[in-house]
């Protein structure tokens, strides 16, 4: 539901930029120093009588040296094969997709929450037409998206299923044996003219069939997700494909079903699973983008150069001739220094976080460089155990009236300013304020001290007489007779999360309510049901972030995520059960974009969780980019893979506005 500054020999780039006027410069000596042995008689001409006259001989321009740009990242990538390991779920992914932004470029960019073609036409919809609807008969047994699991499954006897026109839970029908008229949705991309490999070989949508056969192999280690829900993936000709997914499936991003092509020539004769440790598909990959791998020095940096096949280059794109990935295996101090010695251009967001934010802030005010910052694509929240198993009488926050005094209690304005410098942004729903579907005005409690400890003593979470800490519960649903309210916060490792964790505890305290900070590492935090200690739903409060995307991840507080026997992987660990918020969700979740109620029922959820709080939105903590006064060119958005997202525009010097 998260660098060239040294080249061959350890030579400085800068060094290096030079390295040709020092060899003209050196080979000038040595031919100035190459004389005639003195033993050697050289005879001489006769002596003229003509007046000499000198020529002046202009010497030869030297051609200017590449136009260069350094990258300096954290860590060498393990892998550039999208489908391997190390870069779905390995700790250098982030690493690994800045640099595969300089190979691929889209197939489909997602900028603003909205998503353009970039090696495609124009991306398939009801509306223009390449996305429609079709009506097809299921018999038994054959393979169906179960509307109630939302999990594709065999046609049986008592299954459920949408029948022709269905768009909710509510008309959801029984299987009765026989034939039925379900829908499924099919969907055409078409690929741009005369594509190429940056080697020089056609690029057709039989590459991208190729990438959907592998991310379905078995030996592959995607989730399979799509896959599972795909019915067919066809090519219709080399530059048309067609996909067609399961009766009763619905994606609503449909616009994006095109898999990213892969090398069928180079790859195609290799088997599936040696892709992983394949050179040609891990160090040596090839792309359609903007540039191609050059020399990968390990360890230290990978240096690319313009794709002379790249389909934008009648543009004049790139507007660098070289791209030199440099790899600190720093941190952010070491990274920011080496932007001020020119041995960096840019740094990538993987060298800065949000504890450089004080530093980044004093240099870019400075004008030593500049920064570019966005809110990142997750939402940090506070969340609340509503519903604990195995805490009998312990259900600190079963009671809506006390989440809400939590809310007045918290001062999210200070964990912008103080925590996060003025970066970031306030989160106010289980959505972030940038998406176009966010609900305007979601009316969070506000920061007031005063009303949340009224609150607190309306619910009967009391002080007594001397004002002791922390609070006592008399008759508070769910909590013991005089139980106190001292609760344990759960939240990963990380300075952030410290401090963000210190200032709820400080904001928390002065109402009277007392919070241990528990910190442990992230595999832990989110281990699944029933050991996790989150996904176990025996926690009392969690910090953690969660993704935003296009599409709303309404079920995160939906019944059917509840963590159970039954479903040990739901994500619903706060056990918030709202029927109004269920059956808003449940439409969500179906996908019918094309339908009216699909867009109310969006705007529902984020009302009912603003009203109930099963947990508490804090803020989108910043993305960073830091690069050198001369750069230009740079956009980075919340939800690109990539802050290098666009790099064949980047462009410095005379060329920058």
């Amino acid at each position: 539901m998260r660098t060239l500054g040294e080249s061959l020999g350890k030579v400085s780039l800068w060094e290096q930029r030079f390295l040709l006027w020092g060899f003209v410069f050196t080979m000038g000596v040595m031919i100035a120093g190459c004389r005639a042995p003195a033993s050697v008689d050289i005879p001489l001409p006769p002596a003229s009588t003509a007046v000499e006259t000198s020529t002046t001989i202009d010497p030869t321009p030297l051609p200017p040296p590449p136009k260069t740009l350094i990258v300096c990242l954290n860590r060498e990538p393990e892998s550039l094969f999208i489908y391997s390991d190390a870069y779905l779920y390995g700790e250098t992914g982030g690493e690994a997709r800045a640099v595969l932004e300089a190979l691929y470029d889209g197939p489909i960019d997602i900028v603003d929450y909205r998503a353009f073609p970039v090696i495609l036409g124009d991306l398939p919809s009801f509306e223009t037409g390449g996305a429609r609807l079709e009506e097809v008969t299921v018999a038994e047994y054959e393979v169906y998206l179960n509307p109630e699991t939302l999990l594709p499954a065999n046609l049986r006897l008592g299954s459920p299923y949408l029948p022709v026109g269905c768009t909710g839970t509510e008309c959801i029908e029984i299987y009765p044996g026989g034939e039925v008229q379900m829908e499924r949705l099919v969907v055409e991309f078409q690929l741009l003219p005369d594509l190429t490999w940056s080697d020089g070989a056609p690029l057709t949508t039989s590459d991208s069939l190729f990438s959907f056969d592998l991310d379905r192999d078995l030996t592959i280690p995607t989730t399979k997700y799509l896959v599972d829900r795909t019915a067919a993936y066809e090519v219709i000709d080399d530059t048309t494909i067609r996909w067609t997914g399961v009766p009763g499936y619905f994606d609503p991003e449909y616009a994006t079903l095109f898999w990213k092509p892969l090398p069928q020539h180079l790859l195609g004769d290799i088997a599936p699973e040696d892709l992983q440790n394949a050179e040609l598909a891990t160090r040596k990959p090839i792309g359609w983008g903007p540039y191609q791998i050059e020399e990968w020095q390990f360890g230290e940096q990978l240096l690319l150069v313009k794709n002379p096949n790249y389909f934008r280059a009648p543009e004049g794109l790139p507007n660098f001739d070289r791209l030199l990935f440099r790899f600190l295996q720093s941190d952010s101090t070491a990274a920011i220094q080496q932007l001020l010695t020119g041995e960096c251009d840019l740094v990538d967001e993987s060298l800065l976080g949000v504890s450089a934010a004080a530093t980044l802030k004093q240099y870019a005010e400075e004008g030593s460089f500049k920064i570019d910052w966005v809110p990142g694509s997750e939402i940090t929240r506070l969340d609340f155990n509503t519903a604990p198993v195995g805490r009998q009488g312990e259900a600190f926050f079963e009671e809506p009236r006390t989440r809400e005094a939590l809310a007045h209690c918290i001062d999210r304005e200070a964990l912008l300013t103080e925590v996060l410098l003025g970066f970031g942004v306030l989160a106010d729903s289980y959505l972030a304020q940038g998406n176009p579907i966010h609900l305007d005005s979601p009316g969070l409690p506000i920061y007031d001290p005063n009303a949340g400890r009224a609150l607190l003593s309306e619910v009967g979470w009391v002080e007594a007489d001397d004002e002791s800490f922390p609070r006592v519960a008399y008759g508070v649903p769910g909590v013991a007779f005089g139980t106190d309210f001292t609760f344990t916060l759960l939240t990963a490792e990380g300075d952030l999360n410290d401090q963000t964790a210190s200032s709820l505890q400080d904001d928390l305290a002065a109402c009277g309510v007392e919070v241990q900070v528990e910190a442990v590492d992230f595999s832990s935090l989110t281990a699944p049901y029933p050991e996790g200690p989150v996904f176990g739903r025996g926690f009392d409060a969690v910090l953690w972030p969660w993704p935003e995307w296009i599409t709303p991840l309404c079920e995160m507080f939906a019944e059917r995520e509840l963590p159970t026997e039954k479903s040990p992987f739901g994500v619903n660990a706060t056990g918030f059960n709202d029927f109004a918020y269920n059956q808003s969700c449940e439409r969500v979740l179906l996908g019918r974009v094309d339908v009216e109620g699909y867009a109310q029922a969006l705007l529902d959820t984020q009302e009912i969780f603003v009203q109930a709080l099963p947990g508490i939105p804090l803020y989108q903590a910043p993305r960073f980019v830091a690069y050198n006064n001369d750069i230009c060119g740079i956009e980075v958005d919340s939800l690109s893979f990539s802050v290098l997202f666009g790099l064949e525009h980047f462009d410095s010097g005379v060329e920058c506005p």
